[in-house]
């Protein structure tokens, strides 16, 4: 029981003198509003008593008196108001910022001597594309330079820029310095730890092997490849083994998968997102919601479902074949043979690059052969490269530029017959001669007496500067 005393002051009064001894630790201000100071053990008896029967309640708070001094002195205190920074402070703080490193990183691009816009160009994007456009044209060229689908160098290195240009233009931050700047610190550094692209986006690179697959089986369902030949290969003609791929009827579902997929008998709510169509990944620092690949986001798996074929009815299969190449192909020509298991007729067409050393015209080759001027006028014996094998030639004595040698039935052997081989022999003249080679053309010079004469003040211009 209370006090007469304790009951004569108002509840309200106690109640905010108990909460500013409850919470502020501080007997003070409970001492102030009672007669009497009740001890620890008849404060906390009293608190739990009041609470549990008046249940007050206020919308603001209840500050001890020191504290609701301090507030009273900090509001009218204009020292002591914190201002927030302002959009416009934010700005010139980061201009600041970008300024201290920008000149650094400006010298490192020129050092590497690529443009400000190098990454957009990669991508074929102008310089305000969206992020959606960013990645649709890296999934679309991705699917041309794929490490997966090309085994050029050449066109790996392009891939590696494409990934790059990727990870910085959608990294908002690295975007906008890269913008400014024309380069990122520590690029190295970020792109490596960025990864590959087509690994950050598990949908994206989903879709992506999903539309690599439907390609490859598109080309398949024709009966027309392309076979890349060297130019000697096609020319002397050769014997190719190479891996047929072709469709056939899926052993498991017999090819009637593509027929029962569309019955509505044997459709059950998917098991892996429980109906949803939509599958929750958690990790320590994010959480990401894919489509389910079970069902494709249809929120319904079918029995009647093929997993070997994937609802197509047929598979790919591998046989290996052997292809002979005759003398004499070109670019453009067809090898048909028949296909082992399936008796289909299949073509091939040759792609034949250029050669950096034969020319071919008809059934006859060309190629040059160097001379040096003392080979020219001395003559010799010397060998060329030739198409089938080397061959030897014999040079006379002041041959001049643009000779030619005919070497009979060393060309093209081919159903309309066999060419030359026609090498055309060119005279180098050097243009930066020793001191000694100087003086001995000079006294070459001086031998052809009537020359001499002609070009004497020319000789002795050159003597001189020797």
């Amino acid at each position: 029981m209370l006090s007469s005393n304790f009951q004569r002051i108002p509840m309200y009064t106690y109640f905010v003198g108990l909460a500013s001894l409850r919470t502020t630790c501080q007997p003070e201000a409970l001492r102030r509003m009672l007669p009497t100071a009740p001890t620890a053990t008849a404060t906390c008896s009293i608190w739990k008593r009041l609470v549990s029967q008046y249940q007050f309640r206020t919308q603001k708070p209840v500050y001890y008196p020191d504290r609701q001094a301090e507030m009273k002195h900090q509001r009218s205190s204009p020292s002591m108001k914190v201002k927030s920074p302002t959009m416009q402070q934010l700005q010139q703080q980061q201009q600041q910022l970008f300024n201290k490193t920008g000149k650094m990183l400006q010298n490192r691009m020129q050092s590497r001597g690529l443009p400000k816009d190098y990454y957009y160009k990669v991508l074929g994007v102008h310089k305000h594309a969206t992020i959606q456009q960013i990645r649709s044209a890296f999934y679309a060229l991705a699917k041309r330079y794929h490490p997966d689908s090309t085994h050029s160098e050449q066109k790996l290195q392009h891939f590696q820029e494409l990934s790059n240009a990727y990870n910085i233009l959608t990294d908002e931050t690295k975007r906008l310095e890269y913008d400014q700047l024309g380069s990122i610190k520590d690029e190295q550094a970020f792109l490596a730890q960025a990864g590959n692209p087509m690994q950050m986006d598990p949908e994206t690179a989903k879709k992506y092997e999903m539309q690599k697959s439907n390609d490859e089986i598109q080309k398949l369902t024709g009966n027309e490849f392309d076979l890349s030949l060297s130019f000697v290969d096609a020319t002397v003609g050769c014997k190719k083994r190479l891996d047929l791929r072709y469709l056939r009827k899926c052993d498991t579902c017999k090819g009637k998968s593509q027929l029962m997929a569309h019955r509505e008998v044997g459709k059950e709510p998917c098991r892996r997102c429980n109906g949803t169509g939509k599958v929750t990944t958690k990790t320590v620092t994010f959480t990401s919601v894919n489509t389910c690949s079970q069902c494709k986001g249809k929120r319904f798996i079918n029995r009647n479902d093929c997993e070997t074929c994937d609802n197509r009815g047929y598979v790919v299969a591998n046989v290996e074949v052997l292809i002979t190449v005759p003398s004499g192909s070109k670019s453009g020509d067809v090898i048909t043979i028949d296909n082992p298991n399936t008796k289909q007729r299949v073509n091939y067409r040759l792609d034949v690059p250029p050669s950096e050393y034969f020319r071919r015209i008809g059934n006859d080759i060309h190629t040059d052969k160097h001379l040096t001027i003392s080979e020219a006028i001395l003559g010799g014996n010397f060998t060329a490269r030739g198409l089938y094998e080397n061959v030897e030639l014999r040079i006379e004595p002041g041959t001049q530029s643009e000779t030619q040698i005919v070497l009979k039935n060393k060309g093209v052997r081919s159903q309309d017959g066999i060419g030359n081989h026609i090498i055309t022999l060119k005279v180098r003249i050097p243009r930066n001669l020793s001191v000694k080679q100087r003086q001995l053309v000079l006294a070459l010079a001086q031998a052809e007496e009537p020359l001499f004469e002609r070009h004497q003040d020319v000789l002795a211009s050159a003597i001189k500067m020797v």
